[in-house]
Parts: structure tokens; sequence; C-alpha cells
């Protein structure tokens, strides 16, 4: 499964970049995609350029490099291709599909409600001690973005809403 996000989930006009997400619902076949996937893109000449790639935490892989729109232009874009696990779309959606300020509104009230809120989880019972986070809580269980902004305790908002 996969999902483009960022400016163009949100509707723009125009963007500079293209964030596509890439997860699998069984939750284990995301693992050992990522050079599968960036080697079939390089095969195709889609992939012109490569800038980053990063894995963090054994799981979450990103790739950042340049690609080849198809169509006569032939436009070159940014693309990042983030593989994430399937417990983490939702909130990988949410962080990518932006926009900046919203993600930090969202994180902030999260906060006030005791809890944290990332790209990975929102996780409940955080403990702090004024900005230092003693205890990261546990994660809730977040199958969708509207799960999150209910367990906010927020009336759900499309992704063309969240440029605030």
């Amino acid at each position: 499964m996969c999902m483009a996000c960022g400016s163009y989930r949100r509707q723009k006009r125009t963007c500079g970049d293209v964030d596509v997400l890439v997860t699998h619902p069984d939750g284990k076949s995301h693992k050992g995609v990522f050079s599968k996937l960036i080697d079939s893109l390089k095969l195709q000449g889609f992939l012109t350029d490569d800038l980053v790639s990063h894995e963090e935490n054994g799981n979450q892989k990103k790739y950042m490099g340049v690609c080849r729109l198809p169509g006569p232009a032939q436009r070159h874009r940014r693309l990042d291709i983030i593989i994430v696990p399937y417990g983490e779309f939702a909130c990988a959606i949410l962080y990518f599909t932006g926009s900046a300020h919203f993600n930090r509104s969202m994180r902030a009230l999260a906060k006030t409600k005791g809890m944290s809120l990332s790209e990975h989880s929102l996780n409940k019972d955080v403990v702090r001690n004024g900005n230092l986070k003693v205890n990261a809580g546990y994660p809730l269980p977040t199958p969708s973005e509207r799960h999150v902004f209910e367990i906010l305790g927020l009336p759900f908002r499309e992704p063309h809403e969240r440029d605030w």
C-alpha cells in the first residue's frame, strides 16, 4: 500500500516535492521492499539522482532523490519515499501530509493531554519533567487518521483543511 502525502495530498496548486509512504497490512512485508523498490524505479529511469538513503530504528527507511515525471515535458521533482510499519501508517500519513504548522499544533495539543504525537505513534501517559520526557508512555492503537483526531478530542479535518 502506498500514499502520496505532503502538499499533493493537501491539494495545493503547486508542490516542490513528492512524499510517498509505503507499507503493507500484514505488518511485515514492508521489510525488505525498500531496496527492491528503489532499484526497480532506477531501472525504469524514473529515479534520476540519489540524495539520501536513511534507515531509522532498523524499520523505517527513507529515500530522498530526484525523479523524472512522465509526459512530454519530463519535469524533474524531488521525491521522498518513506517505508513505515503498518502500525505506524496512520500517524505517518498525518505527519507527512502536514502542514508543518498543523503538525506543531497537533503535537502541542497532545502534550497538554499528557500524550505525545510523532510520525510513529500517539502515546498516552507520557511523563515530563518540564520539557524533558521522563517516560515515553505507551502507544495507542491508531488504525486511521480519524482515530488520532478522535483520541485528541478534535473533529476530523480533511487534508485540504490542514494549511493553518
